[in-house]
């Protein structure tokens, strides 16, 4: 079955089991290699997708060639959401930073399952306002926060236990803080020095974080 990882999924959590077979039938399963394209701007919005395994960047390029990263999509997530609020075409890119697998449903497949579980419907809403809440965040510390402030909190955002779950080089963290990648490498070698954070690679350790929820607090 496509959509068996739906089982695992908190939006789905009491889903029926003909209610799975439905949603199976109509479900386009993917598969997508390292740094290939969902789709991108300007496509056409006909979907919503719900991801099993990998991760998938989500992006919006402004005309000035300036690429910002708006969210990572982990598995459990969904993606594309923004096709059954009335988009007609997308208005971000979503990539896959590694190997992801996952399955796309039609909007109008989706809308009319969402009719018949108006509760799921209900925990969508929630879930796409926390989404939304996100990218306002986000935006919000670009707008008022240092570049360290950025990036600290770009790092608590993603972490687990004090490691940050997703590798991140530091063109990526530029293109998530809205800044440069010589500006990332200067601040994470201060975090560093100061003894913030440890780095492995791509592979970043917190080693305080209430001296990094502090930072953040001291850059606005």
């Amino acid at each position: 079955m496509k959509v068996d990882g739906l089982r695992h999924n908190s939006l789905f959590c009491d889903i029926t089991e003909a209610e799975l077979q439905y949603v199976d039938t109509y479900a386009r399963g993917f598969s997508y290699n390292k740094d290939e394209t969902v789709f991108i701007q300007g496509d056409a919005s006909h979907g919503i997708y719900f991801i099993d395994s990998g991760r998938i960047k989500i992006s919006k390029l402004y005309h000035d060639g300036r690429k910002l990263t708006l969210d990572v999509i982990e598995p459990g997530e969904f993606f594309g959401e923004m096709s059954l609020a009335g988009e007609k075409e997308r208005s971000t890119t979503a990539e896959a930073t590694e190997r992801s697998t996952g399955f796309e449903i039609d909007k109008r497949i989706f809308e009319g399952f969402l009719r018949k579980r108006p509760d799921i419907a209900i925990k969508l809403i929630q879930m796409i306002g926390d989404k939304r809440l996100s990218m306002e965040n986000l935006l919000e510390d670009m707008a008022f926060m240092d570049v360290q402030g950025r990036i600290a909190s770009l790092l608590l955002k993603y972490s687990e236990n004090g490691i940050v779950k997703i590798p991140l080089t530091h063109q990526e963290i530029a293109d998530m803080t809205g800044t440069s990648r010589v500006s990332v490498t200067r601040s994470i070698i201060k975090l560093r020095d100061k003894g913030l954070i440890q780095t492995t690679g791509d592979r970043i350790k917190l080693n305080d974080i209430n001296k990094l929820q502090k930072l953040i607090s001291w850059s606005m």
